[in-house]
């Protein structure tokens, strides 16, 4: 059994002017023109980099800590103890989803399951942010086996009028809506018949969540808000996950010839007339110098796309051990990837790999068996916005 736990969350009066994509897929000059056009974007608080360059840590918290207090001033209300709903609706397709607060101790006891460890550095900003700010403020995206019981109840909810409604420059609709008070109860009784759930993204918020829990500095919060955070829970069948490509900068033409020629032994290699979108996992497309190829594994695998690619191409050919740390490997995924890459494509030194997007399944499958997925193996899309549920414990 997981706890669904209801919360007072502190939403925005105007969210279109405060709703801002996560942290991590804005960098800090994109940061810094949104706020620019949109002074109370939500980016003031989760990426405060954008103010000074090379802050202290503790300054950095601090001043993530001053652009929340100022909204709490001018725009965060806070709303009525319960359950929420997040419906983002991308091109037809429709997310809906249970905004709550979930336990940090079924997180240690890994009824909350994890597909991928945290690194150290990221974890550390991450602690701070929670801590300086004493709030959980982006939500952390889960994932459960479909229930239709939750599902209905879910439903129901959007039939009532929206707290929010609005459409974001990338056309997705993002509605927030309050679960009926008739309901609560018995939404705490399915989450307590569901055996485990799932984080999809946000492994460094939920860890961050757990470290600042149980910290002796904050024994004086209020200890029932400091043992949840913040998280949205959409049925499996609703998520999308987009392929997460690789692009490597420096590469000299040799080392393509030499991997061309070493793959012949176990791919089927074709010449492709654009970037190559794999459409299986035992697929992979490559692009070099504006030549494009499709790969073919030529026997099956059971392992995902991007553990193939690391251990048959990444590793060997290219000497790349950890994706996370080589200064050489970059990523893009969301729905422009493909015209980016194209891009990438004519530049001399940059060799481009495209893999076929992980499966909800596969991710659940490693998490149930306590594995780790390859790092930047899924991109979701749409995004959650942060600074539209706000889970404060001051």
């Amino acid at each position: 059994m997981v706890v669904f736990k209801p919360f007072a969350p502190y939403m925005p009066k105007h969210p279109e002017n405060v709703a801002a994509d996560p942290y991590d897929i804005v960098s800090v000059e994109q940061a810094r023109l949104d706020v620019e056009q949109r002074p109370d974007s939500f980016l003031a608080v989760d990426k405060p980099e954008l103010f000074m360059a090379d802050m202290p840590l503790e300054a950095w918290g601090q001043r993530a800590r001053h652009e929340l207090e100022r909204l709490y001033e001018s725009e965060l209300t806070e709303r009525t103890n319960g359950f929420y709903v997040y419906r983002l609706t991308d091109q037809g397709r429709v997310q809906t989803g249970l905004v709550a607060t979930f336990s940090v101790a079924d997180y240690e006891a890994g009824r909350i399951k994890i597909h991928e460890h945290t690194r150290a550095v990221k974890e550390r900003e991450r602690v701070e942010h929670v801590s300086a700010t004493k709030a959980h403020t982006g939500p952390i995206l889960m994932s459960h086996a479909p229930d239709e019981g939750l599902r209905r109840i879910l439903d129901d909810a959007t039939t009532g009028e929206p707290l929010f409604a609005f459409t974001d420059s990338q056309g997705v609709v993002h509605e927030g809506y309050a679960v009926p008070s008739k309901h609560q109860a018995l939404v705490i009784m399915l989450g307590a018949n569901i055996p485990a759930i799932y984080i999809a993204d946000g492994h460094h918020r939920a860890k961050a969540a757990a470290v600042v829990a149980r910290s002796p500095l904050h024994e004086g919060e209020s200890k029932q808000e400091l043992d949840h955070f913040l998280g949205v829970l959409f049925p499996s069948d609703e998520l999308t996950i987009l392929p997460y490509h690789r692009v490597l900068h420096d590469v000299a033409p040799e080392e393509v010839a030499a991997l061309l020629d070493g793959l012949s032994f176990s791919y089927e290699i074709e010449a492709a007339e654009n970037v190559f979108v794999p459409t299986e996992s035992a697929m992979f497309g490559l692009a070099f110098r504006d030549k494009h190829y499709k790969l073919t594994k030529r026997q099956d695998v059971e392992a995902l796309a991007v553990a193939t690619l690391q251990r048959d191409i990444l590793e060997p050919y290219f000497r790349v051990e950890d994706v996370r740390t080589d200064e050489r490997i970059d990523f893009v995924g969301g729905k422009d990837a493909i015209e980016r890459l194209e891009a990438l494509a004519r530049r001399q030194d940059v060799v481009i790999l495209t893999c076929h997007a992980t499966a909800m399944e596969e991710l659940m499958h490693v998490a149930d068996e306590a594995g780790q997925m390859p790092p930047k193996s899924t991109w979701f899309e749409p995004k959650l916005k942060s600074g539209l549920f706000i889970h404060r414990f001051d």
